[in-house]
């Protein structure tokens, strides 16, 4: 049976390779190392192409064999890929809740000059000043890769989770998208 290879369960499988491998997996060196590891620890052999198109570095492969899934799976330490999906089912790390109130900030409940102080790991804190539409100004900055004057976008503002905003001008320059508390998300949202 094959599997399609953009779906969830295979983006953590990939996840779960990577971590037993140690790092990312990027060059064709990574995949000919893992390719060895995986022969190593199952007895299994697979081809570092199939790998390669495992983790979409071949474009034209859409689908993987169960066969394979089941050899990696046994890499990582799972018994079989059926039994991998059902832990996946069974884990009880959420991928999705609602957000309460009190946590977010849309910008439609905000009126220009409105200002929001936010805060992200290890000890980063900006203030930011609402200008209109969905454009923002920071006028205070700590620790930060924001600094007073730069601007962006975005409609809505969540504490707990990563802040991702289109069309950064910082120092003058312009980048298209920015992500501001990746790992931890925002530890402080609130408006001033």
């Amino acid at each position: 049976m094959a599997i399609k290879t953009d779906s969830p369960q295979i983006t953590a499988l990939r996840v779960a390779v990577e971590k037993r491998f140690g790092h990312p997996i990027e060059s064709r060196t990574d995949f000919t190392l893992l390719a060895y590891d995986i022969e190593r620890v199952t007895n299994n052999h697979i081809a570092e192409n199939t790998l390669r198109r495992l983790w979409g570095r071949i474009s034209g492969y859409e689908t993987v064999f169960t066969r394979t899934l089941d050899v990696i799976c046994k890499y990582i330490g799972c018994e079989r890929w059926s039994v991998f999906c059902k832990q996946l089912n069974n884990e009880d790390n959420k991928e999705s809740s609602i957000v309460k109130e009190g946590m977010s900030i849309k910008v439609e409940d905000l009126q220009v000059g409105d200002k929001i102080r936010i805060g992200w790991l290890p000890d980063r804190v900006c203030i930011v000043e609402y200008v209109g539409g969905r454009t923002f100004k920071a006028i205070d900055a700590v620790n930060a890769t924001l600094q007073t004057g730069d601007t962006f976008e975005c409609s809505l503002m969540l504490k707990n989770y990563p802040l991702f905003v289109d069309n950064l001008v910082h120092g003058g320059e312009h980048c298209d998208r920015y992500s501001i508390g990746l790992n931890s998300g925002l530890t402080t949202l609130e408006k001033l």
